[in-house]
């Protein structure tokens, strides 16, 4: 047993309520906290760590502890901010709808055990700039990250308001999430308690949350966290939503394979059950994605997605899309050229220079292509590659 077997080890326990193995031999109870930070999972961890008759040493042991008291401050703190926005919303005549975290959070024994990066509202686009006003009213610093999609930060509190479900890549790539599900509200219906509160019905919220976890997955990889949502999520809705009609949806725009992928990981590390397909490049990738994914599989899963297309010389593409990136791509990256309307060769002027000026490593650029050039390979948890 490894440390991220350990870690998983741990959370299966925790999740099932059940006493854990001692510490195997090889394990490094700071290695197996790191990736636990890593993944937002620690805190969890820790119910079944707290189990042991052997506990780390002091200072480790109380390192994780505080992880687990800081989720616990955190989700107080979030919940805080979540009901003043959603208070200040409704007095302003501005509907809401849940459909992520804050959600998945009430799925868990507790909410505080499941830790959440950001707070996220689906409201109207028309109320854009009311939910703005309002945000910086409150003291937030707020910025449009594209059409449909608005966010606003005050200290450590992250809110993100969207029109729709998905939206549409600022590079137009990636319509199939888009297509597969969106117009929220008219999914959900208000709440009886709160009639500018709206609920998404099950089969919607379900499919939704599969799908944002197959999102990342297929993007820039989804780490230990989200494949635990799948097992709360599976044991609250399986039984009350429409699975023929999420099936069929996910068959229609191509998510069967990853979803299958993702159900089976699910299932051998929080149901004990054995893989009854080859998942280990998704274990391998989920493992190093950490919470937020990773720069190498996006560039990896992006080379694949254009192989798969059909598009010629895919590689020597994306290779050269690196070395010699678009206007719009420039535009998205330093938006100082935008405001300036600086043209292609000028933008590209300023991006070299900004690179150079901010440490530009050789090795880096290295490890880009060769990422690009063994993209149809398995690349493992070392780094080494398979055929």
């Amino acid at each position: 047993m490894n440390n991220y077997e350990y870690l998983i080890h741990l959370l299966y326990c925790a999740v099932h309520d059940t006493v854990p193995l001692e510490k195997p031999e090889g394990v490094s109870f700071e290695g197996v906290l790191a990736l636990g930070k890593a993944h937002e999972v620690a805190n969890l961890a820790f119910l079944s760590l707290d189990k042991l008759q052997n506990k780390p040493e002091p200072s480790v042991y109380q390192e994780w502890q505080l992880s687990y008291f800081f989720a616990v401050q955190r989700d107080a703190r979030q919940q805080l901010a979540y009901e003043q926005v959603t208070q200040a919303l409704h007095e302003k005549g501005i509907r809401t709808l849940e459909a992520q975290g804050t959600v998945t959070k009430t799925l868990y024994p507790s909410p505080e055990l499941r830790m959440m990066s950001d707070i996220d509202f689906i409201v109207d686009e028309e109320n854009f700039s009311a939910v703005e006003e309002l945000m910086q009213g409150l003291g937030y610093t707020t910025w449009l990250v594209q059409p449909g999609e608005l966010n606003a930060e005050a200290e450590d509190i992250e809110i993100e308001f969207h029109a729709e479900f998905f939206s549409k890549d600022i590079y137009g790539q990636r319509e199939q999430y888009y297509d597969a599900v969106n117009h929220p509200f008219s999914h959900a219906a208000p709440s009886a308690e709160k009639p500018l509160k709206w609920v998404l019905e099950d089969t919607y919220f379900y499919l939704y949350s599969l799908l944002h976890t197959i999102k990342h997955f297929e993007v820039m990889g989804c780490g230990i966290r989200r494949i635990l949502d799948l097992f709360y999520l599976k044991k609250a809705y399986v039984e009350t939503a429409d699975t023929a009609l999420i099936e069929r949806v996910l068959q229609e725009h191509g998510f069967t394979k990853s979803f299958r992928v993702l159900t089976v990981l699910e299932e051998k590390w929080f149901e004990n059950t054995p893989p009854r397909i080859d998942i280990t490049e998704a274990e391998e990738d989920v493992i190093r994605s950490g919470n937020h994914g990773t720069r190498e599989i996006f560039l990896r899963n992006n080379v694949r997605e254009d192989m798969q297309k059909g598009v010629r010389f895919a590689k020597f593409r994306h290779i050269w899309a690196f070395i010699f990136p678009s206007k719009q791509y420039i535009y998205a990256m330093y938006p100082v050229c935008a405001e300036r309307g600086y043209s292609l060769i000028t933008a590209r002027l300023y991006r070299i220079f900004k690179k150079l000026t901010g440490g530009l490593k050789l090795s880096h650029t290295k490890e880009h292509i060769k990422t690009i050039l063994r993209s149809d390979r398995h690349i493992t948890e070392k780094g080494e590659t398979k055929e």
